[in-house]
């Protein structure tokens, strides 16, 4: 499992470390590569009684949903630009001067707080979003952020955490075909009145072309390699119950995609613009 995390892993946190990344990537990382090497030698068993279906569910729409803007930073529907929400600290070239654009940087951070109720929201993260050409015209973008949600209330406490590190390029003429490559990382920590509940991904997108001509992103093609670890402590339970699961994501275009996870070796079917999950 060694040359495993060499592939999935090393090469990412080189360059993290080369162009300074930030620290939450950098431990999402970790763990990713600490999960993936333990499955070797560990093998747990399935204690939780977990929902595959309901899981799968999950890891198919948090990756859409993440690189839909949903939890901050880029969004792919808007195109090759950077989002209209996060301005950067310094004054960048007017629209139409394209060649100063071409390595043009967004590197800013951002933390607001709003209040609904008995319920806090906290929105805080680092964001790094780069421009790139292949001749003097914007054609592509790479994206390296650590963004966090929160949500607290009386009888609860909720984390969401994303780490995206991909590239986008447009691949024709309209900007409405474009393909992805990168790594994507998501933790949700959820704490209640049953107990706690853990749930990490790690995503290593290879080849997805994503179709965004009808203003919602469609992954047409390509796949995501996944890396998951769930934890599991309910009230009067004496231990954390932990899993480790592989699997992949096989998009097949018309929001579908196919998820497989190994173990416990099921496949299911899920629709990403209702979340309807079908087992196969």
């Amino acid at each position: 499992m060694l040359h495993l995390c060499d592939k999935f892993f090393h090469s990412p946190i080189k360059h993290i470390m080369k162009s300074g990344f930030t620290r939450m990537l950098l431990l999402l990382a970790v763990v990713y590569c600490y999960t993936s090497c333990k499955k070797s030698a560990i093998k747990p068993v399935d204690k939780t009684n977990t929902d595959y279906a309901a899981l799968s569910k999950q890891i198919a729409l948090n990756l859409v949903q993440s690189i839909s803007g949903k939890y901050g930073g880029a969004n792919i529907n808007e195109g090759i630009k950077a989002p209209s929400h996060i301005s950067s600290n310094h004054s960048g070239p007017v629209l139409f001067s394209v060649n100063p654009l071409c390595g043009y940087t967004i590197d800013t951070t951002y933390n607001t707080t709003a209040t609904a109720g008995d319920t806090t929201k906290t929105f805080f993260g680092n964001f790094k979003f780069v421009y790139t050409c292949s001749t003097t015209i914007p054609d592509g973008y790479l994206v390296h952020d650590s963004l966090m949600n929160t949500e607290k209330g009386p009888l609860f406490n909720n984390k969401y955490t994303t780490a995206q590190n991909y590239k986008v390029k447009a691949l024709d003429q309209t900007y409405k075909l474009v393909s992805m490559d990168g790594y994507l990382y998501s933790l949700v920590e959820t704490v209640n009145s049953v107990g706690y509940n853990y749930v990490y991904i790690g995503y290593k997108l290879q080849g997805l072309k994503v179709d965004v001509s009808s203003g919602s992103a469609d992954v047409i093609s390509g796949t995501a390699l996944l890396n998951i670890t769930l934890v599991r402590q309910d009230k009067g339970w004496p231990d954390n119950t932990i899993n480790m699961i592989a699997g992949t994501l096989e998009y097949l275009g018309n929001h579908m995609a196919k998820l497989t996870l190994t173990p416990p070796n099921k496949s299911y079917l899920v629709n990403l613009l209702t979340g309807e999950v079908t087992a196969l």
